[in-house]
């Protein structure tokens, strides 16, 4: 798409011409991979209770917030590299609220802190090392799943091996002990 910009605007109203540079800038960006395609990439996504929510390539940089109480199971797409999402909790889990990989072969590797807000009890737990882990459980109990806990997953690779996702992330907890959310299944 070529750009017919030659003029624009200046905050004072007046007209300002274009030069070489500033149309070289304008192409870069439209020859360059900085065009965001796909729709809205930025925003909140808002996850219903059930079994059946689904995060797309399409909601890649969006926060999505559980924002039920109740039981909630979110699928991730297949991996592609640098796609990312941010999951909060906005409410005290009731139900698991898990986040799930497309398939056994897509697991997460990386590690998150699980901090009690009800004693003095904080640890920290990481995914399987060799990828196989494809589930993050929060039942709101010892494996985080309070208000404000907060997963991050980046795809850091876009083949069907294990580890495909890269995992950070704070859960907040409730009792004495704190639990690994991680699991095969």
């Amino acid at each position: 798409m070529a750009n017919s910009i030659k003029q624009v605007t200046n905050v004072n109203g007046s007209k300002m011409n274009l030069g070489d540079i500033e149309l070289a800038a304008i192409r870069g960006v439209e020859q360059g991979g900085n065009i965001f395609t796909g729709g809205n990439n930025f925003g909140v996504k808002l996850l219903e209770a059930g079994a059946d929510q689904v995060v797309t390539a399409a909601d890649s940089g969006k926060i999505i917030v559980f924002n039920a109480a109740a039981a909630t199971l979110c699928t991730l797409p297949a991996p592609q590299i640098g796609m990312k999402f941010t999951f909060i909790t906005s409410i005290l889990a009731t139900g698991d609220h898990e986040i799930q990989t497309a398939s056994n072969g897509h697991g997460f590797v990386g590690g998150v802190t699980v901090v009690s807000t009800t004693a003095g009890k904080a640890d920290a737990f990481s995914a399987n090392a060799n990828g196989a882990d494809d589930f993050i459980t929060q039942t709101g109990g010892t494996d985080g799943g309070g208000a404000g806990s907060i997963v991050t997953v980046v795809g850091i690779s876009n083949t069907s091996a294990a580890g495909c996702w890269l995992v950070s992330g704070n859960l907040l907890a409730v009792g004495g002990t704190t639990t690994t959310p991680f699991a095969t299944s």
